[in-house]
């Protein structure tokens, strides 16, 4: 068991005594501010927080909130205690047309802020809100946020009864219950939702901006709690966050789960923590050039294996280059590793990385992200490579039973696998003499992929199933 899933088990059910940090209905006001708010961190103008006196959800008072910029101003409390790793749940309620979401500034490293949580939209019925946040410093200058975006007269956004306390430690969720789906969208089922995770670092990269000389700008850290399709996920973070890692680091983090362009991430970071480090990590799970595309290899750290380069890294594709082991193209990214010299076409690979993706104006785009030189080897090279290029079979598409005639390889022990077209194995099992024979009766119709390895070689098919 991995150190973080040990960890992550004492932290579900570790018990922690509830307490309460805050309460305000606003029924207090001096002048015309609200007592226990617009702490130093507030950006929203004091004009824009006004009094309310119908249709308050309790007592005689309560909150307006104007902001109809779609960028988000801070509603923050005075300065009150919070203790590093504590979770603090804050609820209030709210009603009028506008989005809201909650913040804490705690002084932690980087720009001091915890990531947000999701924004609610508000409507004309009061709707009662409560999200989670974690502390990471201990500090008696703490502001708990209201940020408020894209409000609309005459109501804007009214909040009342708003009440923050400690609240228990979250329960940890595993990757694979935050990607997996059945959803032909590729959404998370969790998608908007706070989590607590963990995994072992794959791979990361920063993106900088544009400008002389260029700035860090964004960390991408991709983590896996297992090996396999649906066991990856990229976190997304703001670099003057100081949230850093390296490949094989432990990490436990708090964010949001976020769909972004299709792509599932974990944003909002409220905490991110590295737990050990030099650890071997998940291995890279060997899958077609021509099913790098799926949604459950999102993220995932793969590797295909003796794949022809069918396309050279050039200005038009942005260095990027193709490869294709019989099942379709993949292609080879440079935003982590650079392959050095060039490969040429024809040259014939096994390709390791994690599997990034990109819907950069609507155009999808699933890339293979090498990390390091040993990600990119040559293999024995195209003349081998023939030898397994001798086996056919047929029918295809079959209904009982797939006859593979050996060839060459005829004498020889070669091992096959089934998966189906989301990556699951189907059957495996060893072929051996002149002709080997595959049961398919079981199976449903369908794409799948047929993949052969002897013991130096790889070669992957598509077939097909016809009931």
């Amino acid at each position: 068991m991995m150190r973080t899933a040990v960890l992550l088990s004492s932290l579900a059910i570790a018990g922690m005594a509830s307490a309460q940090v805050f309460q305000s209905g606003f029924e207090n006001w001096t002048g015309t501010t609200p007592d226990g708010w617009m702490g130093s961190k507030s950006s929203i103008a004091a004009t824009n927080v006004t009094q309310v006196t119908d249709n308050v959800h309790g007592g005689s008072y309560a909150v307006r909130l104007a902001n109809t910029s779609s960028s988000h101003v801070r509603f923050t409390t005075q300065p009150l205690t919070v203790t590093s790793g504590q979770n603090y749940e804050i609820s209030f309620w709210v009603r009028g047309s506008g989005q809201i979401r909650v913040g804490l500034y705690d002084g932690r490293a980087g720009n001091g802020y915890a990531g947000y949580t999701p924004y609610t939209a508000a409507t004309s019925d009061w709707q009662l809100v409560t999200q989670t946040i974690q502390a990471a410093y201990d500090t008696t200058g703490a502001q708990f946020i209201l940020s408020v975006m894209s409000t609309a007269a005459p109501e804007h956004l009214v909040v009342d009864d708003v009440n923050i306390g400690d609240a228990a430690p979250m329960a940890p969720t595993s990757i694979y219950d935050i990607q997996y789906t059945s959803d032909a969208s590729g959404d998370s089922p969790l998608n908007g939702q706070v989590v607590l995770t963990s995994g072992i670092v794959t791979g990361t990269y920063i993106t900088y901006t544009n400008d002389e000389p260029p700035m860090p700008q964004y960390r991408y850290t991709y983590i896996q709690d297992g090996s396999g399709p649906w066991n990856g996920i990229v976190i997304f973070d703001y670099y003057n966050n100081n949230n850093s890692s390296a490949i094989g680091d432990s990490v436990v983090v708090t964010a949001t789960v976020d769909e972004f362009n299709n792509l599932t991430e974990l944003s909002g970071i409220q905490s991110f923590e590295v737990v050990a480090s030099g650890l071997a990590g998940p291995a890279p799970q060997v899958v077609a050039t021509g099913d790098v595309a799926l949604e459950a290899l999102e993220s995932v750290l793969v590797q295909v294996q003796q794949a022809t380069c069918t396309v050279v890294p050039s200005g038009a594709t942005f260095g990027k280059w193709n490869v294709d082991d019989g099942t379709g193209d993949a292609v080879v990214g440079k935003v982590m590793y650079t392959v050095t010299p060039e490969p040429e076409l024809g040259q014939v690979f096994n390709v390791t990385g994690v599997v990034s993706y990109t819907n950069y104006e609507n155009v999808p785009e699933y890339n293979i992200q090498p990390r390091m030189a040993s990600d990119v080897t040559g293999t024995s090279g195209i003349a081998d490579a023939g030898v397994l290029n001798t086996i056919t079979f047929g029918p295809n598409p079959a209904t009982n039973l797939l006859q593979v005639n050996l060839g060459q390889s005829a004498g020889s022990t070669v091992e096959f696998t089934l998966t189906d077209m989301q990556g699951r194995t189907m059957e495996t099992g060893l072929l051996n003499g002149n002709m080997g024979r595959i049961n398919v009766a079981g199976m449903a119709s369908g794409f799948y992929h047929l993949t052969l390895r002897s013991n130096k070689l790889m070669k992957t098919v598509a077939v097909q199933v016809a009931h």
